[in-house]
């Protein structure tokens, strides 16, 4: 029997059966996939070969979101995509880097917000914040220390260029 015998629902079946199959191949590499889009912000963690990886890169390209990759495959440099595309070692060097980040980045927040409250009796009153900051000075002085005594034995991600197909050596 050819394909062009198949009646509609049968091939509708197939081709879920298949689309299962692909989802669900592993190809060995971890995939940490962070989509941002329409101000929501999420990490897809059921994709676990690059054929859906691309296919959530085609979905978010930049129209409707951007997804960030981060995966220890070292043929990321073949994945087209709008948002960045980084490789990195491991899973814990991931989760390492981002803590780091995420604890670095909030410190010239923390100071601005802290530094506004301070000051509020010296600008005119539609400038001055409402409300106190969750956090204190000494909260603020915690988070240096930590930045500063934090284990930096972690591998940060690496952007991987993409490369054409008619370039690859």
């Amino acid at each position: 029997m050819t394909k062009e015998e198949f009646k509609i629902e049968k091939l509708v079946e197939m081709r879920n059966e298949l689309d299962v199959r692909i989802q669900n191949y592993k190809d060995g590499y971890f995939y940490i996939c962070e989509v941002r889009s329409y101000g929501r912000n999420w990490k897809d963690n059921y994709i676990y070969n690059t054929y859906t990886l691309q296919e959530l890169c085609h979905q978010y390209n930049g129209d409707d979101g951007i997804v960030d990759v981060y995966s220890n495959n070292p043929n990321l440099h073949k994945i087209t995509n709008y948002g960045n595309v980084m490789f990195v070692p491991t899973v814990e060097d991931y989760k390492k880097w981002v803590e780091y980040t995420s604890l670095s980045n909030s410190i010239p927040k923390a100071e601005e917000d802290l530094d506004a409250w301070d000051n509020r009796d010296n600008v005119p009153f539609m400038y001055r914040p409402t409300f106190a900051p969750f956090y204190t000075r000494k909260d603020l002085e915690d988070m240096k220390a930590q930045v500063a005594n934090f284990d930096m034995s972690f591998v940060a991600p690496v952007r991987v260029n993409y490369t054409e197909p008619d370039e690859e050596e």
